[in-house]
Formats: structure tokens, sequence, C-alpha cells
């Protein structure tokens, strides 16, 4: 019997090398035959071409003209949000990686050198169209499951079967009205606790019957409703995957002659809540006749006592701080001739131990002329005494933070836009006092078109809303913040400004920017503009030596791969730098070792055996290792020895090839120098700037079998 005939991948692929496209074409389709390769020298025709017949995949480069490869990915997604994308792009692009897969890239593949790129490229494609077309038939048979089970006349439930018993994993809506529970109740419960002990014995019964016999089960359940009994036929059948009964699927019906539609079910809630209980203020009550004091519950929390404790006067008055006692007594002693209501603030210090301030308030009850009782509230205002603190510091704080802050001042206004309160150094550079300021309106002090923004931003701060911009007085910039002052839930009656003068922060940016566009420029130049015809050429030279014989091919084949290291090293110093990324504790001997798995290391030997830990950048210490590898063996042949050990202050690299001389230690450190004129004289610059980044000093000398020895100083090693 022959097999189906399997289905023709279409693939865009979108560069602006026409070369390297066509190049990639060629060798795509030779990896698989049923791939069909089109090519778009654009973004802007590449979805020309998916809007007319959308392919299977989409591969792009990155750094094109106009339209780089991530706006291409956002773009397409407005469209076509799950059709497989892969980026392939230029090495030493980490962060484009980072980017596209933020953006929802189905893959990202660097650019190599040689076919295996393709080999590669080729798989990730047919892995994610697999997965794509997987998912839109799952997608397709999920829509039709669900509109099947949902819009089920009769009650539906899918069970899961666990090894102690069933649970109940979905259920339709149908289900919920003739079970009478909700959703929630039913879904992740098992069957007693959804239709009771009783009912829910007997459905397990039947359950277990239909796994045993693996065909379907009926039976009948009569539940309990608030207006009477319902009779639910149903039936349970098997799910069998692979042999084993997973799940089970349980259909059930209304057969209850008496089946009335039930009342809303009755909601108890407590209409009766105490302003004692919102506000935490308990009341009290003194009756002067009967010398008896009653507390509400909250008296009792407030002084932290049990309420089934009785009030005792003394007892109560040592729970008070002693300086508080005095005024206590004096307003106790003699209620009877209290005539007036009083309001004191006092200290309280109940068993717990945590100070408090409470406020008491009392009045009289006079029946007669003759005061018969006194009632009052307590209530516990220790977080009010704390924020007026709190206030009184931040006062002061604002206070030396104003007259001090760096190149700037802080103004204070209220609703009528008018500065309360202007302080900073600042106001004097620019000729104005707080006394010029303090009562005026930003008209009175500044250029119109100034206290025009000013007037907007404080109108939006007094609405509730902050603001940062930058304004220009005379030949200066400054940044200003305008944020409301809230104060509760009070509305906002004032807000605050703060400037800063970032005249000279801004020129160091722009200089800043200039530079870094500058080396982006620079970059992109390498990675793109000089490494994609080179890959071309790499590409051709491989299809050139099935074609033909020369003894030019070798020499050809080097020099491109000793272009490839110079490019890889440049873009190194470039865009790394002297500066570190992600630190954590490092093994030495680990780190080291894993660097010489990853270095072509021919027949050379590593050497290494310490515990010394210490704190770096993982990654920029791998560059720092791969290159001190390769530069001894480079100079030290095939089978030169390599060892890695612990010195005071730090770590070395040695091996056991011709060393360097003495006239050459302080040169081999500088960009683009070689003693042997072989390897990219770079390598040992990158090292350079992977210490000076971490603060560490690196020097050469001889090592003990003549060969050079890498002296990596002042490393703060982990204890």
């Amino acid at each position: 019997m022959s097999s189906a005939p399997q289905q023709v991948v279409r693939i865009l692929h979108v560069d602006d090398n026409r070369d390297f496209a066509d190049l990639t074409k060629t060798f795509l389709e030779r990896e698989n035959d049923r791939f069909t390769v089109e090519t778009a020298i654009n973004p802007d025709e590449g979805l020309e071409r998916i809007s007319d017949r959308p392919p299977d995949c989409v591969v792009s480069d990155y750094n094109m003209p106009d339209t780089d490869g991530i706006e291409f990915l956002c773009a397409l997604r407005e469209e076509y949000p799950d059709l497989p994308f892969i980026l392939f792009t230029g090495k030493g692009s980490e962060d484009v990686a980072s980017e596209a897969l933020r953006a929802d890239a189905t893959d990202y593949i660097q650019k190599q050198s040689g076919s295996e790129q393709y080999e590669l490229l080729a798989n990730r494609i047919q892995n994610a169209v697999s997965q794509y077309r997987s998912k839109i038939q799952l997608r397709e048979t999920k829509e039709e499951y669900v509109t099947v089970f949902e819009g089920a006349l009769t009650g539906l439930l899918l069970v899961d079967v666990e090894p102690d018993g069933f649970r109940y994993q979905r259920c339709n809506p149908r289900a919920i009205e003739l079970i009478g529970r909700d959703r929630e109740d039913i879904v992740g419960s098992t069957p007693s606790e959804v239709l009771g002990t009783k009912n829910g014995k007997k459905v397990c019964g039947a359950y277990r019957k239909c796994i045993e016999c693996r065909e379907p089960v009926k039976y009948t359940l009569t539940l309990d409703f608030p207006d009477g009994q319902a009779v639910r036929p149903g039936r349970v059948t098997p799910i069998e995957l692979d042999g084993e009964i997973t799940q089970l699927v349980v259909s059930f019906y209304d057969d209850s002659e008496a089946q009335q539609q039930r009342e809303t079910l009755e909601r108890q809630n407590d209409l009766f809540s105490k302003a004692q209980d919102l506000a935490s203020v308990g009341a009290w009550e003194y009756d002067i006749q009967e010398d008896q004091t009653s507390w509400t519950k909250q008296v009792y929390e407030i002084h932290n006592q049990p309420e089934d404790v009785p009030i005792d006067d003394e007892a109560v008055l040592e729970l008070y701080h002693p300086d508080d006692r005095e005024k206590i007594q004096e307003t106790f002693t003699s209620p009877s001739k209290t005539v007036e209501s009083y309001d004191l603030e006092l200290r309280l210090q109940p068993t717990d131990g945590e100070t408090r301030w409470v406020s008491i308030r009392g009045q009289p009850q006079v029946v007669d002329g003759e005061v018969v009782r006194v009632r009052g509230a307590i209530q516990d205002i220790t977080e009010k005494k704390e924020r007026v603190q709190e206030i009184l510091e931040l006062k002061q704080q604002y206070q030396t933070l104003s007259e001090n802050i760096p190149n700037g001042a802080v103004f204070l206004f209220n609703e009528n836009i008018q500065y309360e309160r202007a302080r900073g150094k600042e106001l004097s550079k620019v000729g104005l006092s707080p006394d010029e300021i303090e009562s005026a309106t930003p008209h009175d002090v500044f250029p119109t078109e100034l206290a025009e923004e000013l007037t907007r931003y404080f109108t939006e701060a007094l609405n509730g809303n902050s603001n940062t911009f930058t304004q220009t007085l005379g030949e200066d910039i400054y940044r200003n913040r305008v944020v409301p002052v809230e104060i509760s839930d009070e509305p906002t009656n004032y807000g605050l400004a703060l400037t800063q003068n970032v005249t000279e922060q801004i020129e160091r940016r722009r200089e800043l920017e200039r530079q870094n566009e500058q080396l982006e420029e620079f970059t992109s130049i390498i990675s793109h503009d000089l490494r994609s015809p080179l890959q071309v050429a790499d590409g051709r030279l491989e299809l050139l030596e099935h074609e033909c014989e020369s003894d030019h091919i070798d020499d050809l084949s080097r020099a491109l791969d000793r272009m490839d290291a110079l490019i890889e090293d440049l873009l190194t110093l470039a865009r790394e730098g002297e500066q570190v990324n992600e630190i954590e504790e490092v093994e030495l001997t680990n780190a080291a070792t894993n660097s010489w798995q990853t270095t072509n290391t021919e027949q050379a030997t590593l050497e290494t055996d310490t515990s010394c830990v210490f704190e770096a950048d993982r990654s920029r210490l791998r560059q720092l290792f791969e290159n001190l590898y390769r530069n001894a063996i480079q100079h030290g042949g095939d089978e030169v020895t390599v060892s890695v050990g612990e010195m005071d202050g730090g770590f070395y690299v040695a091996d056991t090839g011709s060393g360097i001389a003495k006239s050459d230690r302080e040169k081999v450190f500088e960009a683009g120098y070689s003693a042997a004129g072989e390897g990219t004289g770079f390598g040992l610059r990158i090292v350079k700037q992977v210490c000076v980044a971490h603060g560490w000093e690196i020097t050469t000398t001889e090592s003990e079998l003549g060969g050079a020895r890498f002296e990596i100083t002042d490393v703060e090693k982990s204890k």
C-alpha cells in the first residue's frame, strides 16, 4: 500500500542581499525536496507576497534598510499571529535574539560559515511548520469539541479517573442546571462533594463498573432540592486511550414531572454594622448613682482586656503612662461636679507592652440640674499621632533637601497657582530670591511662554496628575517634575514642583548618543555589510570545491577564516567594551575547564587544581580564558600544556610555549598586535578589556618552563 503524499512546505525568505538569498534557496531546496523557497529583497515585498498567498514559514534577515527584521515581524503578527517566523541573521546579535523572542518570533538562528547552517535552518523550518500545522488541527478539533460539549441539551460531565477515586474535570451549562450547583463547586470536586455521600457512593459504583466492563453503564439518581426531589437518569461511558481508561463521560437529563424552577438561594446578610467597629471607637458609661462603669467590647479591645474581667478602676489606671495618671484622676475623681465635656489625649500601656495613644471624650448627662452619669467614647489615635510625627520629620527633611538640592530648586504652590514656598541654590543663579517668588504666580516671575506652560502643568497637578517636562531659561535647560500633594482623602489643594539644571547632563548625553551612533554604524558595517559578502563567498567556495580542484582553494579558505575571526574579534571589542553585565560567584577550576571545552585546543593539555571562588561575569570570563588558550596554542603548538592556578590576590594562566620577550610584554595588549604574524591581533586586547571591566590588573611574565604566564590580580575572592 502506498503512503500518502507529503505536503509541500512553502518558504518565504526575506533578505536584502540577493546573492545570499539565492544561495540560501539553493541549499534549502537541496536539503529537503519538499521545500519550495521564494525570496523577497525587503519586508514590504515580503508582506505583499504573504497577503497574496501566506507561506508555511517566513525566514527573515534582521539588518535591512528602512525596516528591520523585528519591525517586519511585528507587522506580520498583526495579520498572522501564529505563522512560523525564523530570524536568520548575523552572529553576535544576542540582544536581537532576545528582542525577537519577546516579539513572538518562532526561532532565531545566527548565520555561520559553512553549509551546516543550512541543514540546521532546514530542521528548524521543518519543526516549526509541523508544530504550526498540528496547532491549527488541534485548535479546529478543540473548537468543534467545545461547541458540541457546551451546547448539548443534556447534562455532560467529564470525569478524571484517579488512583483513589474520581474527580469532575469539566461540566456544561445544562449539567449545572440539573445538579443545582455552581461550576466552581463541581469542577475539581469528587462525586461525594458534589452529590452528597449517598449519591456519591452510588455513582462511583457505576463508574467503577464502567471501567471494569469497558462499556457504558446506566444508572438513576434522585436529588433533593428546596422544592422537592428530582430524578436524574444517567449514563457513563469510558474514554480509552492506548488501552488505558483515564477519563469518563457522564450524560444525564431531567426525568422528574414535578421539576419546577427553583427559587434563588436565600442569602443572609448581617445588616447590623456598628460604627464602633468601622471607626475603632469604643463607648463607655459611668453611672454616678449606681457607681458602676460599663464598656462596649471595643473598649476592652483597646485596653487589651478580656470582656469577662470586671472593670477595676485601679487596675485600669495602671494601664496608662505614669505621667498621665494624675490627669486621669483629676478628671474622674469627682465626675458629679463635672458639667462640661472634655477631650483628653493619653498614653496607654496595655499588657502587650506597646505604647499607644488614645483619645477619651466625655459628656455629662444632667437630670434636674444634677449630673447623673457620664457617657463618652474612646478611640485609638496611635496612627494619627504617628502621622503627625512623620509629617514633622518629613517637613524637616523637605526643608533640608529643598535648600541643598544640587543645581535645582523646589516650589510649593496652592490652588490659586501661587507659590507658597520656594527654596534652592539655583534661585540665586538666575537672579531670584524666595521673597520675590513666594505669594507670586508664574506670570509674575517668568517669561510669558514659560509661565503659560507652568500654569498648565500646575493645574494638572491640582487635578491629581503628575508630569515631567523640560524648559529653557536663557542658555540653560531645566527638567521639571510637577506632582500633586495628596493628604489622605482630602481634595488636592497643593502641588510640588522640582526643577533641576540639566544643561551639562543633556550635552553629555547628546555627545554619548553621537558616539553610540558612530559605534552602532561601525558594528553594523562589520556585522552586515562585511559579513554577508563573506558568508556568500564562503558558500560559493564550498560549492566550488565540489566542481573543481585547485591548490588555491585551501589558501582562499584560510583567508576567509581569518577574515571571519577578525570580524568576530572586532565586534567583541566594539560591543562588549570595558563593561560587565551579570555578576555571580564562579569557581576557577570549573570556569577554566568549561572554557577549554568550548575552544579548539587540538592536542593541547589543560592542568588546573584549585578551589578558588570569586565574583565575575561568567560570559566575559569565558572570553578571557578562550583567548588566552588560543594565544598559547598559536605560539606554543598543538601539544602545548596550559595551567590555570590560584595566586595571592588572583589567579594565573601559564603555558609551556616559547614565551613573550620582555620588550613585547606591554605591547601584546595593544589592538592589532601579533608577534607571530598570525591570528587577529585582538585576542589579548579582549583579555585586557575583560580585566579592566572587572577592575582587575593583568601582567605578563615568564612561566616556570619558559613559556608565557599571565597574572590577573586585584581579584576579590569569596570566603
